[in-house]
């Protein structure tokens, strides 16, 4: 029985391994496997153990964010997997990963890691350290679950937490993530592909040549929208997929959206992609949407697609 839940966990690092180093820009910056000391040994304890010597890292993550000016990101990557559906009630279960992400991340302060990627980075002012927990299931199932909406309300007021932030990672939102991006390296190559950096008010410095870049900032994991830029040959194409299932109104919003990134060079198409879009369904509307535009170039170069892969194959 510990050798198979070996395999499975084993399996589960493969799959966020392939995601940060494959699919969103960290194949060279992405760790894995580390182990740091406990500096609260006491207070983060397993059950039944007299002390807490050790935590481990199942991936670590380090880069000066394009959101925020003169800021260094760290991320702690946790990676739980299941070959099992989620459980019926997942928040005892779930509660227990997310504690013990939330002290990882506090003795990692204290770690010699910390203090070496602090002192490799230049021209920043501050550092903040965000934990990703990726808490996956093999389980057809279970397989596009929404977890997050059945944990949102878990309670973790018995313990004494301190972090900055912390991001789940379930079915649903993996799913999402894989099926936008594998479709896109798949087509066009790693080179040619990357992310868009808006303008959040807190990253003035941001220039022309800076708004994308390969890495996908760990925020966007928590976004239903993902813009990228992708270049084929001498053309440009603005790219932006969405969680959401495909409705009329999102439709306007997002060719609305795509105007504002006008910094992104001349684009020669604009594609918008849903996870559910079907032409015989609803191209109609499509039409109808488009109809509406201003400008007829710009309603010539849009066009609506799906996006579809399945992560639990990588």
């Amino acid at each position: 029985m510990g050798e198979w839940s070996k395999k499975i966990g084993e399996q589960g690092e493969d799959i966020v391994k392939y995601f940060f180093e494959e699919l969103i820009g960290y194949r060279n910056s992405y760790r894995t496997n580390i182990t740091i000391d406990c500096n609260h040994s006491d207070d983060h304890k397993k059950k039944g153990s007299e002390k807490r010597l050790t935590h481990g890292v199942d991936g670590l993550v380090s880069y000066k964010s394009p959101l925020f000016d003169e800021l260094l990101e760290i991320g702690i990557i946790s990676s739980k997997y299941t070959f099992d559906k989620y459980p019926n009630k997942p928040k005892e279960k779930f509660k227990d990963f997310f504690v013990e992400l939330a002290f990882t991340m506090k003795c990692f302060l204290h770690s010699p890691n910390y203090r070496e990627i602090n002192s490799a980075t230049s021209n920043v002012s501050d550092t903040t350290i965000t934990g990703v927990l990726f808490y996956l299931s093999n389980n057809e199932e279970s397989r596009s679950q929404n977890l997050v909406e059945e944990i949102a309300d878990t309670s973790f007021q018995s313990y004494n937490l301190s972090y900055d932030k912390i991001l789940v990672v379930d079915n649903s939102r993996m799913e999402f993530l894989f099926n936008l991006i594998q479709p896109i390296k798949n087509s066009f190559g790693n080179d040619n592909y990357d992310f868009i950096y808006p303008k959040t008010g807190m990253n003035n410095s941001m220039t022309q040549n800076n708004s994308f870049g390969k890495k996908l900032p760990l925020q966007y994991f928590c976004s239903n929208i993902i813009p990228i830029r992708i270049k084929q040959g001498s053309n440009t194409i603005l790219f932006i997929g969405t969680r959401d299932k495909f409705d009329e109104n999102d439709l306007l919003k997002l060719i609305g959206l795509s105007k504002e990134f006008n910094h992104l060079e001349a684009t020669t198409k604009t594609m918008i992609s849903f996870p559910d879009y079907n032409k015989l369904s609803h191209n109609e509307t499509v039409k109808k949407v488009l109809a509406q535009l201003e400008s007829v170039n710009y309603s010539d170069q849009i066009e609506v697609v799906k996006h579809d892969f399945d992560f639990r194959n990588v």
